[in-house]
């Protein structure tokens, strides 16, 4: 990828917002221009061109706000404070990145009441990561141990429904919410409960790979922490990175 690559994104949503309309269809037009706009955000932050990176976030972000795409919002605001970090601008980071965190963690309180509860984990982790990067010590355990809750009730559900795989990975992660904030009892606990079912239950895919990638983390077994990771990383979202990359960096 060059830098003409980010200009010819920029265009791209240029082009999108022109096809748009008064209807359903024109709101799809803006929205693919917003995502494009956040997208050429992305790519010139790549390439240090930090000005021009706030310039198409704040583009996405004023138009994430029209569509009420609130996560949508929530990132943009995180691609700005990143951009202002690198500038070295304190006030402007941390007046983003504060609002992607409180914009994660409301939305994740939402997700908990209409019981999307790995949506809800994933926003709590979300706001979590934020918080810590704000120095904000009490909102990031807080907002990790809503995460853990959600997964264990999450995985809780599925061993009734017998859904084992599943199950365990949900075991999994919440076992690695408990290791980013020191909740070493409970991360284990979690973390063998979930290895436990997979043995039981003749598990040997991508949901072992989480259990075991939980287990090594517990034990600080960075050799086999990497291996699972790997292995599975490229079927992670991004948040589910963030989260495996928040528990290794105790290892350094």
């Amino acid at each position: 990828m060059k830098e003409k690559d980010c200009e010819a994104m920029l265009n791209k949503a240029r082009n999108y917002e022109s096809q748009a309309t008064a209807t359903v269809a024109g709101q799809e037009f803006i929205e693919k221009a917003a995502d494009k706009l956040r997208e050429a955000g992305d790519c010139y932050f790549k390439f240090k061109n930090y000005k021009s990176a706030i310039k198409c976030y704040s583009e996405a972000r004023e138009r994430h706000k029209k569509l009420n795409y609130t996560v949508s919002v929530a990132m943009d605001s995180e691609g700005i404070a990143q951009c202002h970090h690198s500038l070295g601008n304190t006030e402007g980071f941390k007046k983003f990145i504060e609002e992607a965190a409180e914009i994660y963690a409301n939305q994740g309180e939402k997700m908990t009441m209409a019981g999307n509860l790995v949506s809800a984990a994933l926003l709590y982790s979300e706001a979590a990561i934020a918080y810590k990067v704000l120095s904000n010590s009490d909102a990031f355990r807080n907002c990790f141990e809503l995460a853990a809750k959600n997964y264990l009730e999450y995985g809780g559900m599925l061993l009734e429904e017998k859904d084992y795989g599943y199950a365990a990975a949900n075991l999994g992660w919440a076992s690695m919410c408990y290791f980013a904030i020191s909740n070493i009892d409970d991360a284990i606990k979690n973390s063998e409960r979930a290895l436990k079912i997979c043995k039981n239950n003749n598990i040997l895919d991508d949901n072992y790979e989480l259990a075991t990638l939980s287990k090594a983390i517990c034990d600080r077994v960075l050799q086999t922490a990497t291996q699972s990771f790997n292995k599975i990383k490229d079927n992670l979202s991004e948040s589910e990175v963030k989260i495996v990359k928040k528990c290794l960096q105790s290892f350094e």
